[in-house]
């Protein structure tokens, strides 16, 4: 008989089953990372063009080093929605980020490159919005007008023209908003939709698998036990080998249910026939100790079982592998003199961890 089956089912906790709206839009892929860098580029264009138009060269790196952290983050964080440390850390950089940029470019604006943060900064908020933080999103889209507003004011015609060249941003985050709210919805059904197909594919598997084994066992079963029976059934008397043979057999059988992981290793159950053949009582119990070490490590305490057994002479051993948890995983316990009125005092146990 074979060991236990243990049937592994799918770990329908895992990302690519319980994924977040990052997967369904393929923002954790290769090729969203390549546009991000894409659009840094991009960047950087703009912010040499307006450096050459007379824009401050360092605030506009610093702006562009906060909008390249934030594409990371965006990206690669897992938790869904954005932990509010990200968050709060967006929400304070950012906007001070722009307004010293800001104050180091000339008013009024010659070209459109001079206010490049307005398309970095909106993309960074409509992402804020498809990962779940659409609040912060707006938030984030009004401290930039904010600090627009303050730069025009200090250094131009008025507020007013602070809101004029930043009232467009809001179209994109308004439609992203828009996107978000249908989209985050759906992801989440897509995916419990998936795990539920998951689950009942690995049901479905189990259920193939445990008839399939049902069917093995039951081919070894008749394999070894028909011919036998079919001779029980004839009325010529059993001779001594055939009843020898039945005992050897009902004891693989017992052992096949009381400790599948030592029948199922053939050191241990040869062992286990060669003291039987000695006239030694074996008795194994699997308390499912070693169902989960790694092979080598079971390997090393089956072969150790194995060499108790073919050291026993006469009476009995009975080997137990212990339940999981325990700092000894086997244990043997040999008494040569089973049966007698000293038998406990001369019996020996033999205790078995892992290497």
């Amino acid at each position: 008989m074979s060991t236990r089956n243990r049937l592994q089912t799918p770990d329908t906790t895992s990302p690519s089953i319980t994924g977040d709206v990052r997967d369904l839009l393929g923002m954790n892929t290769r090729a969203a990372s390549l546009v991000a860098g894409l659009f840094l580029v991009s960047l950087i264009a703009q912010l040499v063009v307006s450096v050459g138009n007379g824009s401050a060269l360092l605030p506009g790196i610093t702006v562009l080093v906060l909008v390249a952290l934030s594409a990371v983050g965006l990206l690669t964080i897992p938790d869904d929605p954005l932990p509010v440390r990200f968050v709060v850390a967006v929400l304070a950089c950012v906007p001070i980020g722009v307004y010293v940029s800001f104050s180091g470019t000339p008013l009024p604006p010659t070209g459109p490159e001079q206010t490049w943060q307005f398309g970095a900064i909106t993309a960074v908020a409509t992402y804020m919005c498809v990962r779940g933080r659409a609040g912060s999103a707006w938030l984030l889209q009004c401290l930039v007008v904010c600090a627009t507003v303050l730069w025009t004011q200090l250094y131009g015609d008025g507020a007013t023209q602070g809101l004029a060249l930043s009232a467009a941003t809001f179209g994109p985050l308004f439609m992203a908003t828009l996107f978000a709210v249908t989209i985050r919805p759906a992801a989440a059904s897509i995916y419990q939709l998936r795990k539920r197909a998951v689950e009942r594919n690995a049901a479905q598997v189990a259920s193939l698998a445990a008839v399939a084994e049902h069917d093995k066992q039951m081919r070894a079963l008749n394999h070894r036990v028909r011919p036998m029976l079919e001779r029980i059934t004839d009325p010529t008397p059993l001779t001594d080998s055939e009843r020898a043979e039945c005992l050897a057999l009902e004891a693989q059988l017992r052992d096949a249910l009381r400790a599948p992981i030592l029948a199922g290793h053939e050191c241990t159950a040869q062992a286990a026939a060669r003291a039987r053949g000695r006239g030694v009582t074996v008795v194994m119990v699997d308390g499912h100790g070693l169902d989960d070490t790694a092979a080598a490590d079971r390997e090393y305490v089956l072969g150790r079982l194995a060499c108790a057994l073919d050291t026993v002479t006469g009476g009995s051993i009975i080997i137990r592998v212990l339940p999981p948890g325990r700092d000894l995983v086997a244990t043997a316990v040999i008494d040569p003199d089973a049966g007698g009125t000293e038998s406990a005092s001369h019996a020996t146990r033999l205790e078995f961890a892992l290497p």
